[in-house]
């Protein structure tokens, strides 16, 4: 079918984080998309507080960092802080200083700090970015009712916001349509694992005066373990506004929630109640993400416990990986075995972050909550020791989790070019730097003080680390196949040492896809960077 007869090169189902950071990925690679959103704006509930380190390195590279840090909430010096006590005013039983990486400094191992800021924030700086992209189209207010797909393409039809109905054609559709996926439903994938582990209620509150009190710890999260009052609860945006959680059944009355907000203070504050959410944690993932021409990203794919805030970030990391393969089957150079590979890699993602994020739900504020903790003296000493040493040994996976959120690595991929040997073993809050094909490149500082990413290109970068590479031939071969590819020669001594050899092919979303000494004289490298399956 020509390519004038298409709408867009991909329509995208739901304008959450997962689909506003796809349409993002392939405006960058100069693709065109429509969005079609449901709703009349992006998200207002509060749901994710953190984008790690990870996302904003794709903010980064996206030209929206600055927009992120200008638009948190944090003021200069706000401790970057998670604390377990039995009140705001209280004493810290554990703190856990510079909480996701989020303290503003810089660190051989990632461009960027994480922040903390809204997920509906993020939301919004990402619908104005694509909503001022002459390639984007985003339309609220608009549902798509029904789709079908064949050899070239997807046709959907979408109600408009006037109620009339229009079909929409693109090459492909990606759904990041949520936990209740429509698409997914139609696609006849089901949602595998564990359902509804347990209810919370999340309440937004304007307390006036709190966050300049004298006396406050200042901290992102504050974890109340007071018997009477365990929750989670800190500042979520400016104006004065905070969230509270807590484990509850849906119908608790406002008013005895509210009661136990009181005793978390500790003191008294007029309280307004801004919003309620309650929400139901699962661990779940779907059957599969593609059929077809039709993928599946975000919560529509996989949903798990928010304690780790991998939610939102699990979702922008889909759309980095599908974005790039994508672009490069549209471009005519990526195979069909490459839009495979997402579904490959990204499931051991979704599994690693879901183990993690479920053994973090295991241990909530209860179960650090002793009577004890209230008094004074030493047995009351004694038990916030214990208590302490329970918190840092429990809960660091969740506050400390480098070691996953830069770890993870995909494997029996036809877009690498595997090694031999076993994989080093994934450790959640314990980050090994590995160039091993799969894993993320490592990071570093240049001598001209930028960032190693900021050097890649947006194809594939075979970096040279040692000089002297006969490299031509390479080049002129992916030319002929239309990947895109750039040599980048840097003379630096670290590296080599770093990257474990002297030459390292990055694939688009800067994972390894090879690494040697010498270039193999076979067609290795460029079968993998098409995605055509090659021998280890």
């Amino acid at each position: 079918m020509p390519s004038q007869l298409f709408d867009a090169d991909v329509l995208i189902i739901g304008a959450g984080p997962s689909g506003l950071a796809l349409a993002t990925e392939l405006d960058l690679r100069g693709h065109s998309c429509i969005l079609v959103e449901r709703n009349e704006r992006t998200g207002v509930q509060p749901r994710a507080k953190t984008t790690n380190v990870r996302s904003m390195t794709q903010m980064r590279r996206w030209g929206l960092a600055p927009e992120v840090r200008r638009l948190s909430p944090l003021t200069d010096g706000f401790p970057r802080d998670v604390t377990f006590t039995t009140g705001l005013f209280e004493p810290p039983i554990f703190t856990f200083h510079d909480a996701f990486c989020a303290e503003p400094d810089r660190r051989d191992a990632f461009p960027e700090n994480a922040e903390f800021i809204p997920q509906y924030v993020v939301e919004g700086i990402l619908a104005e970015h694509v909503r001022s992209r002459p390639l984007c189209d985003l339309r609220f207010r608009t549902r798509m009712t029904s789709f079908t797909q064949d050899e070239t393409g997807v046709t959907a039809t979408v109600t408009q916001p006037d109620g009339t109905e229009r079909e929409l054609r693109a090459r492909y559709m990606a759904a990041a349509d949520g936990g209740r996926s429509k698409v997914r439903e139609a696609l006849g994938y089901s949602m595998q694992g564990q359902r509804d582990l347990m209810t919370f209620a999340t309440l937004i509150l304007r307390i006036r005066g709190l966050n300049d009190a004298p006396g406050l710890t200042r901290a992102l999260f504050h974890w109340i373990v007071n018997p009477e009052a365990t929750c989670n609860m800190g500042p979520m945006d400016k104006d004065d506004l905070w969230f509270w959680i807590k484990p509850a059944a849906p119908d608790t009355p406002v008013e005895s929630l509210l009661a136990e907000v009181r005793l978390a203070i500790g003191r008294d504050f007029p309280i307004e109640v801004m919003t309620r959410d309650n929400w139901v944690v699962n661990s779940l993932m779907a059957d599969q993400y593609r059929k077809g021409r039709v993928f599946l990203l975000g919560d529509a794919c996989h949903l798990h416990s928010p304690f780790g805030g991998h939610g939102m970030n699990l979702g922008i990391g889909d759309a980095v990986d599908l974005g790039w393969k994508l672009s490069a089957s549209l471009e005519g150079w990526g195979s069909e075995t490459l839009l495979d590979s997402y579904n490959t890699e990204r499931r051991q993602v979704h599994a690693a972050v879901i183990e993690s994020s479920t053994r973090n739900f295991a241990s909530l504020s209860d179960q650090f909550a002793d009577p004890r903790l209230m008094q004074k003296g030493p047995e009351a000493d004694a038990v916030r020791t214990a208590t302490a040493e329970a918190v840092e040994r429990l809960k660091s996976p969740e506050f400390r989790s480098l070691g996953l959120v830069l770890g993870y690595r995909y494997t029996d991929s036809p877009a690498i070019v595997a090694e031999p040997g076993d994989e080093p073993e994934l450790l959640v809050s314990d980050y090994r730097p590995s160039a091993r094909p799969g894993h993320l490149l490592p990071h570093a500082w240049l001598a001209d003080g930028r960032s190693l990413y900021d050097r890649l290109g947006r194809g594939y970068t075979l970096l040279c680390l040692t000089g002297g590479a006969e490299t031509g031939a390479l080049v002129d071969q992916a030319a002929a196949r239309a990947i895109p590819l750039e040599v980048l020669v840097l003379d630096d001594p670290t590296l080599p040492a770093l990257m474990g050899a002297g030459m390292v092919l990055v694939r688009p979303d800067q994972h390894v896809a090879w690494r040697g000494d010498s270039l193999p004289s076979d067609s290795r490298l460029l079968d993998a960077m098409q995605g055509k399956p090659v021998a280890a």
